[in-house]
């Protein structure tokens, strides 16, 4: 099965991530995603502002 491009991984994620503040090891496992995947995913996302950084001990986000 072909990986799914950034496009798509970004809409996986805010879909996942909803209203809420999620802790980035619990999306991240939500997702199903290796480490390289949501962080890279995660990045594009900030950059745009379209989720902001939380605190926790692994981090925490939410939307932007």
């Amino acid at each position: 099965m072909a990986r799914p491009d950034i496009k798509e991984d970004r809409k996986k994620f805010l879909q996942a991530l909803g209203r809420e503040t999620h802790g980035n090891g619990a999306l991240r496992k939500a997702l199903g995603w290796a480490e390289s995947r949501y962080w890279k995913v995660h990045a594009s996302l900030l950059e745009d502002e379209r989720i902001v950084k939380g605190r926790g001990r692994g981090g925490s986000v939410s939307r932007g």
